[in-house]
């Protein structure tokens, strides 16, 4: 295992967390060779310095918390995140409830208050709520 490569790794881990993928790619353009990225990537996993599925639940937990987006939102963040799609989803079902997603909506469209129906609507729908999740705010806020 290449040293620097490994030094680089966890001073970019230091900074903030990243995904398998982010790492990989940040590594990449800084000349490092695949075969010792891979390496240094894997003693990560190992360590548990680097894991995406807990990477992703952090994530989830945040926007949730302070962000307004639904499943297909977040989805969306997670996979430009380069998390692998099956382990977003995974992910989702298990951080992010349906109830929490509603309890998202509905604290969005207090935000639109004075939109009309068809701008609530289509806000909802453009920040990645499932269409059943819009139809349940509406209901709950009326």
């Amino acid at each position: 295992m290449d040293e620097k490569v490994y030094e680089k790794a966890v001073k970019l881990l230091a900074m903030r967390l990243h995904t398998t993928g982010e790492l990989q790619k940040k590594l990449k353009i800084r000349g490092f060779k695949d075969a010792n990225i891979l390496l240094v990537l894997r003693r990560l996993e190992d360590l548990n310095f680097l894991d995406d599925l807990r990477f992703a639940q952090i994530f989830i937990e945040n926007l949730k918390r302070y962000k307004d987006f639904g499943y297909f939102g977040i989805k969306a963040k997670l996979l430009a995140r380069q998390i692998p799609s099956p382990m977003a989803e995974e992910a989702l079902r298990e951080f992010f409830t349906p109830d929490e997603e509603l309890a998202v909506a509905t604290r969005l469209l207090k935000k639109y208050a004075k939109k009309t129906y068809e701008q609530k609507a289509r806000a909802l729908s453009s920040r990645g709520f499932r269409s059943e999740i819009i139809h349940g705010a509406f209901r709950a806020s009326a």
